[in-house]
């Protein structure tokens, strides 16, 4: 009998990939706070305001949200549709259980006894 993985295939990758970009959305979230709230005067604060100048006024921070919410939307649209197909395959599970065991007949052994007479 074959085993079924508790996540597909594309669950894995998927879930991965958008680890990953959430991992880099969250560092450019922490590098923002840093150059926003720090007192530095280095080239990461140069190139923050070279990033803000060519996307619109984004910076580290801003565009940290932005990557995050790009990860999370699809993580959980994903999560959401393979959940409800999971419990969908347990119900289908269950309800197979229940009409076999409604099916099953019950044997009862006894003996017989030769009638007399």
């Amino acid at each position: 009998m074959k085993k079924k993985l508790p996540l597909s295939i594309f669950e894995i990758v998927s879930y991965s990939i958008l680890l990953l970009l959430g991992i880099w959305g969250l560092v450019y979230v922490i590098l923002g706070i840093t150059v926003e709230f720090g007192n530095y005067k280095d080239a990461l604060v140069v190139y923050d305001k070279a990033l803000k100048a060519n996307t619109a006024g984004l910076g580290f921070l801003y565009q940290g949200f932005l990557i995050m919410g790009v990860a999370i939307v699809p993580a959980i649209i994903i999560l959401l549709v393979f959940a409800k197909r999971s419990d969908r395959d347990f119900e289908k599970a269950q309800r197979r259980a229940a009409r076999l065991a409604k099916s099953e007949t019950k044997v009862v052994e006894a003996e017989a006894e030769p009638v007399k007479e």
